[in-house]
């Protein structure tokens, strides 16, 4: 169930951007289902066991965006090792801690991808660069309060993130 769920959230990842109106900058600046799904995988997962998810995710979008391989792998893998709890019980996060760790993470994804542009040829950073993540960073948390309760509801990722479900065997 979790493979499934998994590869529906990258097919709407990819499409996301496309489908969005230009209302209200959203289509300049759609949020980062990306990096959504490899936060909540970081902070409802046990261990480290978000993190390889979070690569695997990279790399796909990496292969279908034009990006160096590897790019987004890194990025993603980076902003899920800082943010899961490691071998330390950190408890459910919830609420508004949940929505601010989303536009944080988000932002800190934005901009670890602009600075991993900079050593393989992306040109120069700018700091407009830089600002422009912080919109896509506030529409992501906006679709975070919403997403992530859905998830925790339906219990859509648990096998990824190594809960066991109640009545499973």
């Amino acid at each position: 169930m979790s493979a499934v769920a998994l590869f529906a959230l990258t097919l709407l990842a990819t499409a996301l951007p496309d489908l969005l109106p230009s209302t209200w900058g959203l289509a300049r600046h759609p949020p980062d289902l990306w990096a959504l799904a490899a936060l909540y995988l970081a902070l409802r997962a046990r261990g480290f066991r978000a993190v390889g998810w979070a690569v695997l995710l990279g790399l796909i979008r990496d292969c279908v965006s034009l990006d160096p391989l590897g790019t987004h792998g890194f990025v993603l893998g980076a902003i899920a090792f800082l943010f899961c709890a490691g071998q330390r019980e950190r408890g459910r996060v919830d609420g508004a801690s949940r929505v601010a760790l989303v536009f944080v993470g988000v932002l800190a994804s934005g901009w670890l991808y602009l600075l991993r542009l900079v050593p393989i040829g992306g040109g120069v950073v700018t700091f407009g660069a830089f600002l422009d993540a912080i919109p896509v960073a506030l529409w992501s948390a906006l679709l975070a309060m919403g997403l992530f309760p859905l998830f925790d509801r339906f219990g859509l990722f648990d096998d990824v993130c190594g809960r066991s479900r109640a009545f499973s065997t």
